[in-house]
């Protein structure tokens, strides 16, 4: 049923996923991939715009990408940081790398590894259908050097597939951005992963304003991924998360960025005999982006 319903949602959103063809270049976001905060985007991140504009004159490789992030779970004494970097080729096939450190408070730091690989498969506008989306497909492979527990795995592979759109016509440009990702990702992988796969909607609202700014929200739905624990039969979810976001852009390479978080009401709050949902409270999260 879950499944049907993110489905559902994901076919919705690519019906409005319609208008005039005006697209930016994304953030590396805290996985290494080109979206927003969470969430994957279809456009490669920092594309080769006009001729030679790419990495030492190329048409072919784009120039890098690098973003640095910082999330402060206070109510759960935890902090995340995040530093990543991308590259594009032929503005189809974009790879990413980051590296997440997670401080837990009492309990250990954790070190995460995320190797990222995005493929176009439609450019915005493409094929002569100026209402067309950019649609991609791509996977994230994930490690976690995470240790307090005895988890069944620590190395495993999303994947996912995402649309995105951008409304230039608009009295202001609206970027809306909507995917599925199906993964076993225990708290994005940081905790390990569990013996089942779900698939988890995602989806983004990017506003466009005069003078460099961007205000928007994203929302990632909750990833129920079975037994997470060697020996334990109990199944853990890790809660929905949404955050509301604001970026400064002082100039074409750099991007500020300042967010509110919700990630659920505190850590793993028992939801049923032998389940348990991770939940870390409200955060902060702050990034600076550098587009070479």
């Amino acid at each position: 049923m879950r499944k049907i319903v993110s489905l559902s949602l994901f076919l919705g959103l690519c019906w409005c996923l319609e208008g005039a063809a005006l697209a930016g270049a994304p953030l590396t976001n805290f996985e290494g991939v080109g979206g927003c905060a969470l969430n994957p985007f279809a456009y490669v991140a920092n594309p080769v715009k006009g001729e030679a504009g790419g990495l030492l004159g190329s048409r072919a490789v784009s120039r890098p990408q690098v973003g640095v992030w910082t999330a402060g779970l206070t109510e759960s004494d935890i902090d995340w940081w995040s530093v990543g970097a991308n590259i594009a080729f032929f503005n189809r096939l974009e790879l990413g790398y980051s590296h997440e450190f997670v401080d837990i408070e009492g309990i250990e730091n954790v070190d995460k590894d995320n190797l990222s690989l995005k493929v176009n498969l439609v450019q915005e506008g493409g094929f002569g259908i100026g209402l067309l989306p950019a649609v991609s497909a791509g996977a994230i492979w994930k490690h976690t050097e995470f240790s307090a527990a005895p988890a069944r795995d620590v190395t495993d592979v999303d994947g996912y597939v995402v649309a995105t759109k951008m409304f230039g016509a608009l009295p202001v440009p609206v970027i809306l951005n909507a995917g599925l990702l199906w993964t076993k990702g225990y708290v994005r992988g940081v905790l390990g992963f569990g013996d089942d796969r779900d698939t988890v909607f995602f989806g983004n609202v990017e506003t466009v304003l005069p003078g460099g700014f961007i205000v928007g929200w994203e929302y990632q739905q909750d990833a129920d991924v079975g037994r997470v624990i060697e020996g334990d039969a109990t199944r853990y979810t890790t809660h929905s998360i949404w955050e509301a976001h604001a970026a400064y852009m002082p100039n074409p390479n750099l991007t500020l960025v300042a967010s509110y978080a919700d990630t659920g009401d505190r850590t793993y709050r028992k939801t049923a005999p032998l389940q348990k949902r991770a939940a870390f409270g409200r955060a902060y999260v702050l990034s600076i982006q550098y587009a070479f």
